[in-house]
């Protein structure tokens, strides 16, 4: 029996044989080297994607906890009729995330108002806190007590340096996170 040697699995067999043999004489980086030059760009695009979804979860964080900082300091403010301001912030960064209350609270605004009427903003105080006891006048029962803070997000945000306007690659990130809480006094 005879062979036909111009058969098609035959050709494809020596063309197979053919590239591989090219692509040892080209050092092996036929179809391997186009696969390491789209890694590289794909990879350099994940990386970005990585660190932009880390900076968020960051700031979500943030949110999250200053949110529940404001409740914590709402409910404070509510039970303890004599309660100041600068008694409400203290409380706050006492029982705080560390993200938020880090130096002292150092870069959070606590305000404090009472029935819409503002008692000012508060200023925490980091050694020896107590709550307060006594006061002049008391807080009556069924009083709208309103705490509101705001965190200066330029301590989380690692991808940008600007303080004023931050952004990596056009995403922008905010400066400032804020929580509103209302409470009605016991």
């Amino acid at each position: 029996m005879r062979r036909n040697f111009n058969s098609a699995r035959y050709r494809h067999k020596m063309s197979s044989a053919r590239s591989e043999l090219k692509m040892l004489r080209n050092g092996g980086f036929g179809i391997r080297g186009q696969a390491m030059v789209e890694f590289a760009l794909v990879l350099f695009v994940a990386l970005i994607v990585l660190f932009v979804a880390i900076q968020m979860a960051f700031i979500g964080q943030a949110a999250l906890a200053l949110g529940q900082i404001n409740y914590q300091g709402a409910r404070f403010a509510a039970v303890n009729q004599c309660a100041t301001p600068s008694d409400v912030a203290s409380y706050m960064v006492a029982n705080g995330s560390p993200t938020i209350t880090r130096g002292c609270g150092s870069q959070l605004t606590v305000s404090v108002s009472d029935n819409g009427t503002s008692l000012g903003t508060g200023t925490p105080t980091c050694s020896g806190w107590t709550a307060p006891t006594t006061c002049a006048s008391p807080r009556s029962f069924g009083d709208s007590i309103q705490v509101s803070v705001t965190f200066n997000t330029s301590s989380i945000i690692f991808l940008s340096k600007s303080t004023t306007n931050p952004n990596f690659l056009g995403i922008p990130f905010p400066t400032a996170l804020n929580s509103q809480e209302t409470a009605m006094s016991e």
